[in-house]
């Protein structure tokens, strides 16, 4: 029923959307925590939770419906792919916070540059390390 493209133009977000519904099912079942710049509750009730995972359930058969009926291949994933994968765009996101860059939202205070960006710098450097890593494996 499907040519190639549109057989791929109905995967990619089915794949988008089950890999997102994953990532919910992550976040119901995580415990409370703290990071550096966040502190993650889960303050969603065991009966919402229920309810949302019982709904989850019924969007993967959903799409192993879809799959199975229009011949969507599955496609192999792996794990240094995947963080690899995340790694460009933190790097991204981080030269946008250098101090020339922050000067569109005001003006930036004397010497930020100089606190600043080699803090920056030194994240990025280490991003660029888990890349060279990552891509040597």
């Amino acid at each position: 029923m499907l040519n190639e493209y549109q057989r791929r133009s109905l995967k990619v977000p089915l794949s988008i959307v089950e890999k997102s519904l994953r990532d919910i099912e992550k976040i119901l079942n995580e415990n409370d925590h703290s990071g550096v710049l966040y502190t993650f509750s889960n303050n969603i009730p065991v009966t919402a939770k229920e309810k949302v995972s019982l709904l989850i359930s019924k969007a993967y058969g959903k799409i192993r419906n879809v799959a199975e009926r229009f011949n969507l291949e599955k496609e192999f994933k792996n794990a240094n792919r995947e963080a690899f994968a995340k790694l460009p765009h933190c790097w991204e996101m981080l030269k946008d916070t250098k101090a020339k860059k922050l000067k569109r939202y005001g003006d930036v205070a004397e010497g930020l540059e100089e606190v600043l960006d080699p803090q920056i710098k030194a994240i990025i450097d280490l991003i660029t390390e888990m890349e060279n890593i990552l891509r040597r494996h």
